[in-house]
């Protein structure tokens, strides 16, 4: 029997949203929820682990060939936009009277700049170091992070620092990251018998249909929440558009792919293995 030639495309973003709902609050502690992240797990056991299940449940042997994993490769620029620092300073003259239009900008400005070092140290910090570690993997980066600066999500006193504010711009979402998935997983057609899609956008669906057209197998997979999977994280429109859809349950994220020598705290920990009892069976009395 053909092995099949498999390649696994990943929306970076929408991957990143479902991986952050494992999260965790250390009890007794006035800290922070603390969420898992890409940095937080074993890829390359997830990854093989996902072609094994696709055989298992096809009875076709698969080979992995490569695994795309795309991210952003900048922010939207930075424009002035006088009407809307106007807005804002109507928005909060009550609150916050001492409001001026070049530290609105300032504020804007700092936010943008912040939100361009968050991705380039991803990049640096998370995604090289995940790409050295794991076969078969290669990040790509391609489309915008869209931002926001002048579309004010939070803007509080900062208690810290007299006459400065805690400022908070608007993250929209990606533009052109779908374009490069699409682009690469019809042009790579030649080279690859099955493609596994991890992402719940709809945008997709059509994609999808036109590589099923195409005679090649179609999978996707899910990650879930809760015992016995109830809270799954995924589009129930792609999980009828592809032949196969796998649901990874939250035991095996946490006890199977869980990487914890990432930097995870260990109370942090200590709540991950409290949860982990909660949905692993209790062990038979000898």
């Amino acid at each position: 029997m053909d092995i099949l030639k498999t390649v696994i495309f990943i929306d970076g973003q929408n991957f990143k949203k479902d991986l952050q709902k494992f999260r965790f609050k250390a009890a007794g502690h006035n800290l922070p929820e603390y969420r898992l992240d890409e940095k937080h797990f074993l890829w390359e056991d997830f990854f093989r682990q996902a072609i094994s299940v696709f055989s298992d449940q096809t009875r076709i042997p698969h080979r992995l060939l490569r695994v795309y994993w795309y991210n952003t490769q900048a922010t939207t620029p930075l424009h002035r936009y006088d009407r809307a620092v106007r807005d804002i300073i109507d928005q909060y003259r009550e609150i916050y009277p001492d409001l001026t239009p070049p530290l609105v900008e300032s504020l804007a400005q700092r936010w943008h700049q912040h939100q361009r070092e968050l991705l380039s140290r991803a990049k640096e910090e998370v995604f090289d170091d995940i790409q050295k570690r794991t076969s078969f993997l290669e990040f790509k980066y391609v489309g915008q992070l869209v931002l926001r600066p002048y579309k004010v999500k939070e803007l509080l006193r900062d208690k810290e620092r007299e006459g400065s504010f805690l400022y908070q711009g608007t993250v929209e979402g990606e533009k052109g990251v779908d374009i490069g998935i699409t682009i690469d997983m019809i042009s790579k057609m030649a080279h690859y018998d099955a493609a596994v899609l991890i992402s719940g956008d709809t945008d997709f669906i059509p994609l999808i249909q036109y590589l099923k057209d195409s005679l090649k197998l179609v999978y996707s997979l899910s990650l879930s929440r809760g015992e016995q999977g109830q809270l799954q994280l995924f589009s129930p429109q792609i999980k009828n558009a592809v032949d196969y859809f796998h649901v990874v349950p939250e035991k095996d994220m946490l006890g199977r792919y869980l990487d914890r020598k990432s930097g995870i705290p260990p109370i942090i920990l200590n709540e991950i293995d409290r949860r982990l009892s909660e949905l692993l069976p209790e062990k038979p009395a000898d």
